[in-house]
């Protein structure tokens, strides 16, 4: 990191900073606040003003710095996500329409070429040959899908102090990890600010030094679409800094939770994006008492895992890595479904 960019850095950790003060006060003047209600735990009402103020400070990047077409892409559709969620913050609004907004969003960038076109090579016969496993078309529903479900994922997250915030910081960490161990250095300015900015939100979201305040669905659903297009965008035959397989290892437990929540619901016939208190850092609230060490632990524990996901690539490879992947995504859900057979379940 050369001494410009972190000049940089700390003019954008300053902007924040004077932004989370402004923004905190503007928001209970226009009542964008989170008011404790019996799915909510936290005290008073709480500014949402995490998403705005990061937004904020990456649109001033976009227009004092230079950035490739492709981040300008990803940004402005992200922007898009951020004004939807900022809208539901306000006026709640219906699942239906978030979706299908989410969805033609997510068209519009697979238009523009940031979609999955393969899964990366793998070794399926023996060492010596690598078979590569195009996807065709069907590589635009999966894209459609993955950015679907990880941007509410890191949405469905959003429980905790530090949880979301964490498990973002996980995934734009990962892609810093994961592209230096392959070599490819470039193009990860915006990434590391982004580590950077979620870093001093988890301070106020903490209300540690700063005013506390939240993500809100703003912050979580545009910063989670946001991580998603740049793990395809990483992983582009012309732009791979990545095994694609790794991908799923960037934050992997938000993604165990959503998929296990998920079909829970769809099981038992309930909407699967109908709010509760069933995921696994509000059962693990019923045997820890502390909120913040339930976040660390499972931060913790995903930042584990991205790390157990590369060191399994580099010395087994890609099959093996996938392969523990879904075993450990197995396991997470018996977990998932041994709490709730026992009744750990909050009302």
């Amino acid at each position: 990191m050369n001494t410009s960019f972190l000049q940089i850095i700390i003019f954008f950790i300053l902007i924040e900073i004077i932004l989370i003060y402004f923004y905190s006060k503007l928001s209970y003047q226009i009542g964008l606040v989170d008011i404790p209600d019996e799915r909510k735990t936290h005290k008073g009402n709480i500014p949402l003003a995490g998403g705005i103020t990061i937004y904020t400070c990456i649109t001033l990047y976009f227009i004092f710095f230079d950035t490739t077409y492709f981040d300008k892409i990803i940004f402005v559709s992200s922007f898009s996500i951020f004004v939807l969620g900022l809208y539901d913050d306000l006026f709640n609004l219906g699942v239906a329409e978030r979706i299908f907004v989410q969805t033609l969003i997510s068209l519009i960038i697979v238009g523009f070429g940031i979609r999955i076109f393969d899964l990366g090579s793998y070794s399926i016969i023996d060492e010596t040959s690598q078979t590569l496993i195009t996807l065709g078309g069907f590589g635009i529903i999966l894209s459609v899908l993955c950015i679907i479900g990880y941007s509410n994922a890191i949405n469905f997250s959003d429980g905790l102090d530090g949880l979301a915030g964490g498990y973002l910081i996980n995934c734009f960490a990962s892609i810093i990890l994961y592209s230096y161990y392959f070599g490819k250095t470039d193009n990860l300015s915006l990434i590391y600010l982004l580590v950077i900015l979620l870093f001093i939100f988890l301070i106020a979201n903490f209300g540690l030094i700063i005013p506390k305040i939240f993500l809100g669905d703003s912050g979580s659903t545009g910063l989670g679409f946001l991580a998603s297009c740049y793990l395809i965008y990483f992983t582009l035959p012309d732009n791979r800094h990545f095994h694609p397989i790794l991908t799923l290892w960037a934050a992997p437990i938000p993604i165990f939770d959503f998929l296990s929540v998920f079909l829970y619901r769809i099981v038992n016939r309930k909407s699967p994006f109908h709010p509760d208190r069933n995921h696994l850092h509000h059962f693990l609230l019923k045997t820890l008492i502390s909120p913040k060490l339930v976040s660390f632990i499972l931060v913790l524990s995903s930042f584990s895992l991205s790390v157990i996901g590369l060191i399994t690539f580099i010395y087994f490879g890609a099959l093996s890595s996938m392969f523990l992947f879904f075993f450990v995504l197995i396991v997470f859900s018996l977990i998932y479904i041994s709490f709730k057979s026992n009744n750990v379940t909050l009302k």
